[in-house]
């Protein structure tokens, strides 16, 4: 038998035949943060380990790496947010939700070997992926508003939050009033109200099931509930989605709230409704005087234009319910209800062989249905002699204009027995029909009948929109800044401008009314005739020692008007006719802003001493903003006060603010504090309207 050297044989050598086999000795494990800290952390340790049988040989004489990946990005390095890239420990910084949320991360273990060992036989082993979990955090980023309401009326409080991940589903909400939960008050909206006057807190809890911090509390809110007022809320638009003024006012405390026709604005559609509840007021109403005219020496030889009729009379106002006014002008006064056209506004004869145009009408409708209506004054003629006649107020017949060919006056109809549908002044009833050349006077529609979008949709003329609606133009669309309340007004046709014309002629213009005055059938020294007006049974006529019968012939020289004022029984209803819109005295409105920080009722009361404004204005005991219409020049001064705490209240005046102390000049003055818009208090007894 051979004894030669065997083939394999056991030789000892100075290299690691083998590499190691890689394991993970500590698997990363899923881990949460809040986007608030940003911050988290995963650990993953690799390992290697010879195989068996290497004996001594079984250690490591290599290298263990380690390289953290993002699932679905790749190998991560470090940056301002990511540290420990290559390490056994990763860090990151500014996390986010959603966008890091749900995110997945794993070590990828590596063997990198020295001169005198081969590579690891499982290189690269991966470790397990760990979740990570960022939980978001909200934010209110509506918070509740102050309210000031009447006592047992709904008062509405809004709350809304945003979630980082969108997860607004999993928001909860519990409201409290003067830090007591409200039972079963659980949405993001709370409606209240209280049974009498008092001042109280009103505040929102908002949890969310996963978010870091789990709750958030609103703002506290002001609930101001009042025992009595009378809010009247108006708004002042045009077409399309425009609107140009709205606002609130306290008849009750703050005096009237008055128009007159801005027919330069394209802003003439004027709206009223009562928010809290029906309220009684006393309407004065004017229509539009005719037109006058100057020669360019100034000279004015021509016939008198007839005045717009004044009425005063009571309504009520219901709740929620839409009451539009139309207020008119004459043709060369601009757009808006007017009355008959003239030649020489239209250059077709100059103002010297020209009669004027005719005044609009003052009108308001409830809705679909014309409840009142002014006549406007008949235009003048370019004779001395022919005078205008003058509009009717509600239920008197229009003027006649002057001469023996004269235009006749508007006819008026029995109390509640307009007819519902209107006439053109040549007797057409169509919605495209105007016949605005025709001499003869035309009649407004009992209710509206509006453009062809209603009628192709079958609304009938006296019909009301269901439920809450925004103002729908006569296009259909909807004027969505305007407010959501009972409508049924239909723009388009209402046959209002009806006064009669007569251009060819050069022969002045009716005024416009229930029934429009007609323009004479030729030129020279004859006026037109004033439009009537009408009353429908919701109004009632007031007397006064001013105006006996609550209506009249005539009385307005300039464009139509309406004032609103509280209605008192047993009072002097005395015409509230605003200034002239030409005039030095033109109101500006105030607005007051009233902070309550008290409990105690304590009112404050200026009264006029000088110019044109309501006769007193009363602060307090309600927060809140409160306006009043005044002229310039006028002044207040304090005359009298009330406070429920039976302390004397002290004043003081710092800058523009007016502060109140109620109790017993401790020197808070923090109570009330009350700061005008414009205008000034020159002493903690005195305001005064010096634009």
């Amino acid at each position: 038998m051979s004894t030669g050297i065997p083939f394999f044989r056991k030789i000892q050598s100075e290299f690691d035949l083998n590499g190691p086999q890689l394991s993970v000795q500590q698997q990363p494990v899923g881990t949460s943060c809040s986007v608030a800290s940003g911050i988290a952390t995963f650990i993953g340790i690799g390992t290697a380990i010879y195989p068996p049988g290497q004996g001594g040989r079984d250690t490591n004489t290599g290298s263990i790496t380690h390289q953290w990946h993002k699932v679905g990005v790749g190998a991560l390095s470090d940056d301002a947010n990511i540290t420990g890239s290559g390490t056994t420990t990763l860090t990151l910084s500014g996390l986010t939700s959603p966008s890091d949320n749900g995110s997945e991360y794993f070590c990828r273990i590596g063997y990198t070997p020295n001169a005198l060992s081969p590579n690891a036989i499982n290189e690269p082993f991966d470790s397990a992926s760990a979740s990570l979990t960022v939980l978001p955090t909200f934010s209110i980023i509506t918070q509740p508003s102050d309210v000031t309401i009447l006592q047992g009326i709904d008062a509405t409080f809004n709350v809304e939050a945003s979630v980082t991940d969108n997860s607004t589903s999993q928001l909860s909400y519990q409201w409290f009033l003067n830090s007591s939960a409200i039972n079963g008050e659980t949405s993001s909206t709370l409606s209240i109200s209280r049974p009498e006057p008092s001042l109280n807190k009103v505040y929102c809890s908002v949890s969310h099931s996963t978010a870091q911090p789990g709750i958030v509390t609103s703002t506290e809110a002001k609930l101001d509930v009042s025992a009595d007022r009378v809010m009247l809320n108006f708004e002042r638009f045009g077409a399309g989605t425009y609107v140009a003024e709205k606002g609130s006012r306290d008849i009750g405390k703050m005096g009237g709230l008055s128009f007159r026709a801005n027919a330069q604005q394209n802003a003439r559609i004027i709206c009223v409704y009562a928010p809290e509840e029906d309220i009684e007021v006393k309407i004065t109403m004017g229509g539009a005087a005719g037109q006058a005219h100057r020669l360019p020496n100034g000279d004015t030889p021509f016939g008198k234009p007839g005045e717009g009729g004044i009425s005063v009379f009571k309504a009520t106002l219901k709740r929620n319910h839409e009451y539009l006014i139309k207020l008119g002008v004459h043709e060369g006064q601009g757009g808006g209800p007017r009355g008959g056209v003239a030649a020489f506004n239209s250059g077709l004869a100059q103002a010297s062989t020209s009669g004027g145009a005719g005044g609009g009408i003052a009108a308001i409708y409830h809705k679909a249905k014309l409840i009142a209506v002014c006549g406007g004054g008949g235009g003048g003629s370019y004779g001395s002699g022919g005078d205008g006649g003058d509009g009717g107020g509600l239920q008197v017949v229009g003027e006649s204009g002057a001469g023996n060919l004269g235009g006749k006056g508007g006819q008026t109809y029995r109390q509640g027995s307009l007819p519902i549908g209107g006439m053109t002044q040549g007797g057409r009833t169509g919605p495209d029909d105007f016949d605005t050349l025709l001499p003869g006077g035309g009649r407004i529609g009992g209710c509206t009948t509006g453009s062809r979008y209603f009628i192709e949709r079958n609304f009938a003329p006296c019909q009301d929109f269901t439920g809450l609606t925004h103002f729908r133009n006569a296009d259909g669309t909807l004027n969505t800044n305007t407010a959501q309340i009972e409508r049924g007004y239909k723009s388009g046709q209402g046959f209002r401008n009806n006064g009669g014309s007569n251009r060819q002629a050069a022969a002045p213009g009716g005024g416009a009314g229930a029934n429009g005055g007609e323009a004479p059938i030729m030129g020279g020294e004859l006026g037109a005739g004033g439009g009537s007006g009408y009353a429908s049974d919701e109004v009632e006529l007031l007397s006064s020692t001013v105006l006996p019968t609550g209506t009249r012939l005539g009385g307005n020289d300039d464009v139509a008007f309406v004032c609103f004022e509280v209605f008192r029984e047993n009072d002097n209803y005395v015409p509230c006719i605003p200034p002239r819109l030409d005039g030095t005295q033109a109101y500006r409105t105030v607005t007051w802003n009233v902070i309550r920080n008290t409990s105690n009722n304590n009112t404050i009361t200026f009264s006029k001493q000088t110019g044109i404004g309501p006769d007193t204005i009363t602060f307090g005991p309600n927060g809140g903003t409160v306006s009043a219409q005044i002229s310039a020049g006028a002044f207040y001064s304090r005359t009298s006060t009330t406070a429920s705490a039976g302390k004397p209240l002290a004043f003081k005046l710092i800058g523009d603010t007016l502060q109140v102390d109620d109790s017993g000049f401790q020197g808070t003055y923090n109570d009330l504090q009350i700061t005008p818009s414009i205008g000034r208090f020159t002493s903690d007894s005195r305001w005064e309207a010096n634009w």
